[in-house]
């Protein structure tokens, strides 16, 4: 789907969702946009970017960017095209990263009326950056309570929910670092190649980004570890319950050896002592509850309940 919008007397903005085949064809036609620059802005796996055209004067950016997709209500992250042509501003999303296009609208409603009548895309482009680049730490920040929660009942019983919320935010944060390491990358890239052509508040826009996305992988990476240490410590507690039921385990198989023994010998046709008392029976139990109780104390006295 196109929309076509305008923002001001000096930007065009050109709103693509899910683009169809017959819109590329008008992309290219009506708007001069190359093959390679429609491969990269529609490419829902192509890493952030940043390319220069110097022959048509075209600015293109892939940033990525944090989105709740529709799946359980996971996080992940998806690309978004970004391309400058003159004064127009294209917007390249799909339907799950479609938030974009009211967060724009958003950025430039909240501007003064003085800077939004002469605000130029590229303003925009880097403002709506700075808002997706902060994005980041509210999820980062609820993966955080979602683990602290987790923490806390660590002493608890484990259960398999707890564990397989573990295995997610480890995911997303995976997804996060990559991403905002390849933003991190993309626009410093940006800043050493095309710095010296833009204005000191654009130039002071694009640090605040760098800035922004270098505090969210901080932020990321410092979670990552915390969920390491949380999956390893319940990691170490499965561990140990393992080592207890096993141990019960053992102790019960032997326990239970002890009867079988006692009772087999004396189920041997043979003359065996106390046979012939009336309290036969009960001696057997008696002596077969001696020697369990022997076993017991060599498995005390061994140390064997506290290894």
């Amino acid at each position: 789907m196109i929309k076509t919008d305008k923002i001001n007397q000096n930007i065009d903005w050109v709103q693509i969702t899910d683009c169809l085949p017959v819109e590329k064809k008008t992309l290219k036609q009506e708007y001069h946009l190359t093959t390679e620059m429609l491969y990269y802005a529609l490419d829902h796996h192509e890493r952030p970017r940043m390319e220069y055209y110097d022959d048509e004067q075209i600015l293109l950016i892939i940033f990525d960017v944090a989105e709740p997709t529709r799946f359980n209500g996971d996080i992940a992250a998806e690309p978004i095209g970004l391309i400058i042509h003159g004064n127009t501003l294209f917007t390249f999303t799909a339907n799950q990263t479609n938030f974009v296009n009211p967060l724009i609208r958003s950025v430039v409603d909240k501007l003064p009326q003085l800077q939004r009548d002469n605000a130029s895309p590229l303003d925009i482009v880097l403002k709506t950056m700075y808002q997706l680049a902060i994005q980041y730490f509210d999820y980062i920040n609820h993966i955080n309570s979602i683990r602290t929660s987790i923490q806390r009942n660590l002493r608890g019983r484990t259960n398999k929910a707890a564990i397989n919320q573990l295995l997610n935010l480890q995911t997303d944060l995976v997804y996060f670092l990559t991403s905002l390491s390849a933003n991190n990358d993309m626009l410093t890239m940006f800043k050493r190649k095309l710095g010296k052509t833009l204005s000191d508040d654009d130039n002071d826009a694009l640090d605040d980004v760098i800035v922004e996305i270098q505090q969210g992988l901080s932020m990321a990476q410092m979670a990552n570890q915390a969920a390491q240490q949380v999956a390893g410590a319940y990691s170490n507690l499965l561990d140990s319950n393992l080592n207890t039921t096993m141990k019960f385990l053992t102790v019960f198989s032997i326990v239970l050896t002890v009867p079988n023994i006692v009772f087999g010998f004396y189920g041997e046709n043979v003359k065996l002592p106390f046979m012939d008392s009336p309290l036969a029976w009960q001696i057997t139990i008696v002596i077969t509850v001696i020697f369990v109780v022997v076993v017991l104390l060599i498995m005390r006295f061994s140390d064997f309940f506290n290894r």
